[in-house]
């Protein structure tokens, strides 16, 4: 037995990585397979008769078409990256290997590696069908120069949802005496985000059953109404928060990472200082940070499994290469141990454009109380349909009368 498996080791072996050239969160990219080629020679050189190899120019939006078609032609790769929302498919479609044995087979505490969300990603029906690889929490960005010009306290990351209607009440203000609103309390803020911050869930985990129409969910859309009626019907976007006259905006980490780089920004316009800290919630303990995981899974039917699982476990448990995909990249590593390192920290505070950086306290608190969005087969679909309805109630003032019916109809698609 030692003789064969000798024998197969010194034999020269070629595994398939699936990957695509654009970032996952829609931001700039600039490296492009600087991370994957960094990645390929480690491990070729720790396994000398391994020849690792991936496809170039697939685009992100192309992936999953090339992913399927690899599939179908039963040349799926050996290792490939499984894009946010994309995992529940790809599992229940039989793509993907059941990776129980591997972990437990390993002696890496894998739970205790990642931040709860990020590891639960890769999940389905209870079996881990993946490894967590690159996350993008959402985060609220905080203009504190104009807070603290109106008199008003940056919050704190235990901040309320009820503290946050209550700034953005003092914050909405016509400073010109002309008779327009021209100061706002937040932007981009949506009625999905209200829902995290009342920490109730819209479906049930395989995406067969709605609870739109519950208590929790109706605060929440009252509450959010609440708030748009602050703006006075006025669309505040987040053009606005770069003029400096928005006191709120939700950005992902990869948005506030990537700041400086896009068209339309602070530097622009005007120069305040600004800050971030998590989503705000009804009580400190509600998971109200609503977070996206990209992950890596094995093919379920790799001809080299052992040396698979070997790659795998390098491109998401390892320190070193989860370190040089943050350098590389506009997410956050998964590992805890990663975010919480010096040269992490360091990264962050120069890339940081506001009065203060996204410290190791401020990241924790963000992701020890974040939520995986849902990802059953239909959640695109259904969750637009919701979004048009809900948004025209809030914009007609008819929640409260609107709500059973929009259950009916979102839980009539789930039937369907």
């Amino acid at each position: 037995m030692l003789l064969g498996w000798n024998y197969y080791n010194q034999q020269d072996k070629t595994l398939t990585i699936g990957i695509y050239t654009d970032s996952s969160w829609g931001v700039p990219n600039s490296n492009e397979y600087k991370f994957i080629d960094y990645v390929t020679r480690k491990f070729e050189k720790q396994n000398p008769h391994v020849k690792v190899r991936y496809e170039t120019g697939i685009s992100k939006d192309d992936y999953m078409d090339w992913l399927a078609e690899k599939i179908l032609k039963n040349k799926t790769p050996d290792v490939f990256i499984v894009p946010a929302n994309r995992f529940s498919l790809l599992s229940s479609t039989g793509a993907l290997a059941n990776l129980t044995y591997f972990t437990k087979l390993d002696h890496t505490p894998f739970s205790k590696l990642y931040y709860p969300a990020n590891y639960s990603a890769g999940k389905y029906k209870g079996a881990q069908y993946a490894l967590p690889f690159e996350s993008n929490p959402t985060l609220m960005c905080v203009n504190t120069d104009l807070l603290k010009r109106n008199g008003l306290k940056v919050p704190n990351s235990n901040w309320t949802i009820t503290h946050f209607y209550e700034l953005c009440r003092k914050m909405n203000q016509d400073t010109n005496h002309d008779g327009t609103i021209d100061q706002f309390g937040f932007a981009d803020y949506d009625w999905q985000d209200a829902i995290m911050a009342y920490g109730t869930d819209l479906f049930n985990p395989s995406g067969t059953e709605s609870y739109f129409n519950t208590s929790k969910v109706r605060n929440a859309l009252f509450m959010m109404s609440k708030l748009y009626n602050l703006q006075n019907s006025y669309n505040v976007t987040s053009d606005d928060f770069d003029k400096g006259k928005v006191a709120f905006l939700p950005m992902t980490l990869a948005q506030y990472r990537t700041y400086e780089s896009y068209p339309y920004h602070i530097a622009r316009y005007s120069s305040f200082l600004w800050t971030c800290i998590r989503m705000p919630a009804i009580n400190k303990n509600i998971a109200s940070t609503s977070v996206e995981t990209t992950l890596f899974g094995m093919a379920a039917h790799t001809k080299h499994p052992i040396l698979a699982w070997k790659l795998l476990k390098m491109l998401c448990a390892n320190q070193k290469v989860q370190q040089k995909l943050f350098e590389t990249s506009q997410g956050a590593s998964v590992m805890k141990s990663v975010m919480q390192s010096n040269q992490v920290q360091k990264i962050l505070k120069a890339e940081n454009v506001g009065d203060d950086a996204l410290t190791e306290n401020k990241f924790n608190n963000i992701m020890y109380r974040a939520k995986n969005i849902p990802e059953f087969k239909n959640y695109n679909n259904v969750i637009h349909k919701a979004d048009y309805l809900i948004e025209e109630a809030i914009e007609k003032n008819t929640i409260g009368t609107e709500l059973s019916n929009i259950q009916i109809q979102i839980q009539n698609d789930l039937n369907n």
